[in-house]
């Protein structure tokens, strides 16, 4: 997901249409920006360096997937992305579907509940100099105190 240019949207609870259109709408005019930036400096740009848009949130009810006939790529990636048509460059994430694997442990970190208590559980229970525990726990030390600035809410939990 981050190996090309992308905008990242979480969601604590399901996007409604109206949220995920206006992901889509923050895309568009990010893309915009990009295309007149380019025939100012008269540079040649393909779609690859175009920011895909990634629509993350616990679940992804069939309708809503539906509704912006998102299909999964399941040759490329898990069946629990599902991706909007190949222009607008969208997919949604689905991260209560994911399966518990390491591979998905940062997006389930991202979710709520179980599943990202199973997930924090997970990422403590590595070895404690393994590298990927010591940057995922260093970025939520940050997510959590960002946050109590933003909420005034005080850190709920402690990670080591």
């Amino acid at each position: 997901m981050a190996s090309t240019t992308a905008m990242f949207e979480p969601f604590r609870n399901p996007a409604s249409v109206t949220e995920i259109c206006s992901c889509l709408g923050k895309l568009l005019d990010v893309r915009g920006e990009l295309e007149r930036k380019f025939r100012r400096e008269n540079t040649r740009y393909d779609d690859d360096q175009l920011p895909r848009l990634w629509i993350l949130m616990p679940t992804a009810s069939k309708a809503v997937v539906d509704s912006f006939n998102a299909i999964p790529d399941t040759e490329n990636w898990l069946p629990e992305i599902y991706f909007l048509g190949a222009s607008l460059r969208t997919a949604i994430v689905a991260i209560h579907q994911l399966p518990e694997t390491p591979e998905t442990l940062w997006l389930r970190i991202l979710g709520k509940g179980g599943v990202q208590q199973r997930a924090i559980a997970q990422l403590t229970a590595l070895a404690v100099d393994d590298p990927l525990r010591i940057i995922a726990l260093e970025l939520l030390y940050r997510l959590q105190s960002n946050l109590a600035k933003q909420t005034g809410i005080p850190t709920l939990y402690r990670f080591d």
